[in-house]
């Protein structure tokens, strides 16, 4: 039995880890196709450590993303053509979902961005299945819906445990810094994206007493902030841990944003974009949207401060996750496992919106 991956973003490799190595454990094989980008290769050799197929490489302008795009479609069809497998399964992989549309063989493709009509559409009727959070507003006979995040594949408490040694590594206090991740504005979703905001918040953070941990995704913008921030050099091992002890987030990109409120730290997202799965948490009260300027940041960041959100975010997400939300490690196993033993009652108990 073997099931084919594909990992195009580090976030990929977190949602998948642990789900590859239960499957190992049942005796399935794991293939895995990547698309380099940054250091994305050797976090995977740092975290998964089997051999992978590499296509294509990350593109930083539409054009050539479209132009790569299409020939990635080619590069999978052929490596999938000569793999023997019985489902293929990615997080918004149109290559995926459509070679295996061609080959007759059965794709899964997880996601929680249908807002994105531009990654949505191209493999919405190709998939045999789309597994999506049951906030998100989709319907039709490929969707299948769980409770949850795509996150708590890797920050559930069966699946994470915060380790407070990573704060002597880094000479850090709990809750005496502030955890900031930037993302390149040339990522196809946050085109547009103000990358020049940080250079003025972060030495306002300083003089509030703040350490400040920096992931850059943009590593051409480090010298501006060396002398304010702990800048993070990826693959950084144990990064979660590091958000769970901040006193709050701030972050450019969505899925880090997430990531910190579902390990009890409130969020302050700066990438404009809005989501469904998003608003779950804005619900909660432990994400709060904010524009990319300087006074308006340091002014939630005072009322996070105030209201004593940390505790009250750790509250929240604790019950949520005790009472509502999935391991979403078992809904990945479990839909995969149904297309290769052909059995439907391993996803009965997900919700189908027809």
């Amino acid at each position: 039995m073997n099931v084919v991956i594909a990992i195009y973003h580090y976030p990929h490799i977190n949602f998948f880890k642990n789900a590859i190595r239960e499957l190992q454990r049942k005796g399935i094989e794991i293939n895995l196709v990547v698309r380099p980008r940054g250091n994305l290769t050797a976090i995977l050799d740092h975290e998964i450590g089997i051999n992978y197929f590499v296509f294509g490489r990350y593109q930083s302008t539409f054009i050539n993303k479209a132009i790569d795009a299409s020939l990635n479609e080619f590069r999978i069809y052929n490596y999938l053509s000569k793999t023997p497998y019985n489902v293929a399964t990615g997080i918004g992989s149109i290559e995926l979902a459509h070679s295996s549309f061609i080959l007759q063989k059965p794709s899964v493709i997880f996601t929680d961005d249908v807002e994105l009509k531009l990654a949505y559409y191209p493999y919405k009727y190709f998939a045999k299945r789309i597994v999506v959070p049951q906030c998100t507003p989709v319907k039709g006979k490929r969707i299948l819906k769980y409770k949850g995040f795509k996150e708590l594949a890797y920050l559930h408490p069966h699946r994470f445990s915060p380790r407070q040694t990573v704060l002597q590594e880094y000479g850090l206090e709990s809750g005496n810094y502030i955890f900031i991740r930037e993302v390149s504005n040339t990522s196809t979703n946050y085109y547009g994206l103000t990358e020049g905001y940080l250079t003025n918040l972060c030495p306002d953070l300083k003089r509030m007493g703040f350490g400040i941990v920096l992931s850059l995704e943009n590593k051409v913008l480090k010298k501006q902030f060396e002398e304010y921030c702990i800048i993070l050099e990826e693959p950084v091992s144990d990064i979660h841990s590091l958000m769970h002890y901040a006193a709050m987030t701030i972050a450019s990109g969505d899925s880090m944003a997430r990531e910190s409120c579902l390990l009890g730290t409130p969020a302050i997202y700066t990438g404009g974009r809005k989501m469904s799965i998003n608003a779950e948490l804005e619900r909660k009260g432990c994400l709060i949207p904010c524009v990319p300027e300087k006074q308006q940041i340091l002014d939630t960041v005072s009322k996070i401060l105030n209201g004593n959100l940390k505790k009250q975010t750790k509250k929240v997400i604790d019950q949520a996750i005790e009472s509502e939300w999935e391991d979403t490690t078992e809904v990945i196993v479990n839909t995969l496992l149904a297309e290769i033993y052909k059995d439907e009652s391993l996803i009965s108990k997900y919700k189908r919106d027809n």
